[in-house]
């Protein structure tokens, strides 16, 4: 087990929650810049997509996995690190962090024309589905190379919300992210 001293950062555990930050939040320095728009849509969704992965892979890392067992084991499959035990605290945080991004962008009045209405647990895992294809083996790797005009990607926005905001307090909070068990 990867331990919180004073060279965590430099363990692979370390650079994994850091990466996972720094790439979730280039992603939104992107979307949220003034030249949003189809040129940044690829990019984001893959600064976006290898930022969850690494926030996904942080909690294996931190447990007892090695970065080559993790990598043989799950390659770039996001639902499989979603899915992972290990995961268990790390869902509950994203999941209870939509609730809040939700209910955040309805008080906003940024999207007047949303209603809202959706329950927001769902509209995550919808996302996260939708932006893991693109983001496997199976697509060819297309954010990487190529995305296909008929490939169905999530709006970055709202997972932006959810899994940049966590990555952001797990880089500064590294054991909140993990079971303490």
């Amino acid at each position: 087990m990867t331990t919180l001293d004073d060279g965590f950062f430099e363990t692979a555990a370390g650079q994994t929650i850091a990466g996972a930050h720094r790439y979730l939040s280039a992603a939104n320095l992107l979307r949220y810049s003034g030249e949003w728009g189809p040129k940044l849509q690829t990019p984001v969704l893959h600064l976006l997509s290898h930022g969850i992965e690494l926030l996904l892979k942080y909690p294996l890392l931190m447990a007892t996995a090695s970065p080559r067992d993790v990598a043989i084991k799950y390659g770039h499959d996001l639902m499989a690190l979603w899915n992972d035990d290990q995961n268990q605290l790390l869902r509950s945080i994203l999941l209870n962090r939509a609730d809040e991004a939700w209910e955040e962008a309805r008080l906003s009045g940024v999207w007047p024309n949303d209603s809202f209405d959706e329950d927001p647990r769902s509209v995550l895992l919808i996302a996260l589905e939708r932006l893991a294809y693109p983001h496997s083996r199976d697509s060819g790797f297309a954010l990487r190379y190529v995305l296909t005009s008929d490939t169905v990607a999530p709006r970055p926005a709202f997972l932006l919300e959810v899994f940049g905001h966590v990555a952001e307090h797990g880089a500064m909070n590294p054991r909140s992210l993990v079971d303490a068990s």
